[in-house]
């Protein structure tokens, strides 16, 4: 495909500041790049929260972090470095009215976004060199990638490569009990950033008795600090809860990735580390009742994917005013698709 450029960058800057799904699935867009450009120099302004996700990753050669609690001084900050890097070419990911702000006193000349269409807080006025209108109802990944086809890149697959290895699996070992090693680990992830998108407590109780009760299997809750109560009242509500291992609020994301890693399977709506897991290649269940999962479902399991009956879904909104969508999803039915043979899909390992 010839390039929309009319010369090669030497360095190019991606804004991508936001959640740590979006950032994973960010990745094969900086794999592209890197693998068609190795001499490339390539950046990556990026929020602490998805530092972890590009932090030492093998495609990234600067990593920009934007500190939003140091308010006028994170902004001044994070500008000096954009400018010191000199990017030839800024790609704002992000498009919002803050990654659009950094795009525009970059300092760069060029200047490259979403089309006006697909951008959000009136972003696309910031960027003289947009991306052609597409299917905004695509899977994400498809639509970053949609950069690389304009910047003239040869066709890829996906490719995440996080930089997850043996450190963080150590590190995520050092966290189960001995006997967790000797069979196979399901970790169930609790949490989701929209609250509309939280799978019940007592659903995730009964799955995990479910999954308890089989031989050689072990159940580990994960999440982040602010799902310490989820993972207690489902303990309450569990009649296995002596046999689940609580890591929820105890792991950094590099020790989830490494978990997620050692496990063999993987159940969660759609959030952060439903991205991180399928992106490693672990077996992925993804719960979706508002989301679209043809649209932010997990890259490489998503035929794997268990979604609301509710007729609303998916209807993208952050609650939900009904408060069924999610509990229509039974576990019974997440139990069945997680146990099913590897041949109904989502069984090998992709980029691990």
């Amino acid at each position: 495909m010839k390039a929309n450029l009319q010369f090669k960058p030497r360095s190019v800057l991606i804004v991508k500041l936001g959640s740590i799904g979006d950032v994973v699935n960010s990745l094969p867009l900086a794999n592209a790049l890197k693998d068609s450009r190795p001499d490339l120099r390539l950046g990556w302004l990026v929020e602490p929260k998805s530092l972890p996700v590009i932090e030492d990753h093998d495609a990234v050669d600067e990593v920009i972090v934007f500190r939003r609690e140091l308010g006028l001084s994170g902004v001044g900050r994070a500008l000096r470095e954009i400018r010191l890097f000199r990017p030839d070419l800024v790609v704002d990911l992000q498009r919002i009215l803050r990654s659009g702000f950094f795009t525009f006193f970059s300092g760069c000349r060029y200047r490259l976004g979403f089309n006006r269409g697909r951008c959000k807080e009136m972003s696309w006025l910031f960027y003289n060199r947009r991306i052609p209108a597409a299917d905004s109802g695509e899977h994400m990944v498809t639509q970053y990638l949609e950069f690389a086809s304009y910047l003239g890149l040869p066709e890829t697959e996906a490719v995440f490569k996080l930089p997850i290895g043996e450190s963080e699996r150590a590190r995520a070992t050092r966290l189960l009990p001995p006997a967790a090693l000797k069979g196979e680990i399901i970790c169930l992830n609790l949490g989701a950033t929209k609250p509309a998108n939280r799978w019940p407590d007592g659903h995730w109780a009964r799955l995990a008795d479910l999954l308890a009760s089989r031989d050689d299997t072990t159940v580990v809750l994960t999440g982040g600090e602010g799902d310490v109560a989820a993972a207690r009242s489902v303990l309450a509500e569990s009649r296995s809860a002596e046999a689940l291992v609580d890591l929820a609020g105890r792991t950094t994301l590099k020790e989830l990735g490494g978990l997620y890693d050692l496990a063999a399977a993987v159940v969660s709506s759609d959030s952060g580390p439903m991205h991180i897991a399928s992106a490693l290649g672990t077996r992925t269940i993804g719960l979706f009742g508002p989301s679209s999962p043809r649209r932010t479902g997990p890259w490489n399991h998503l035929q794997l994917v268990v979604r609301s009956g509710e007729e609303c879904s998916p209807c993208g909104k952050r609650r939900c005013r009904r408060d069924d969508c999610m509990s229509a999803i039974p576990p019974e039915e997440v139990f069945r698709r997680l146990t099913a043979p590897e041949e109904e899909g989502g069984g090998d390992r992709k980029d691990g």
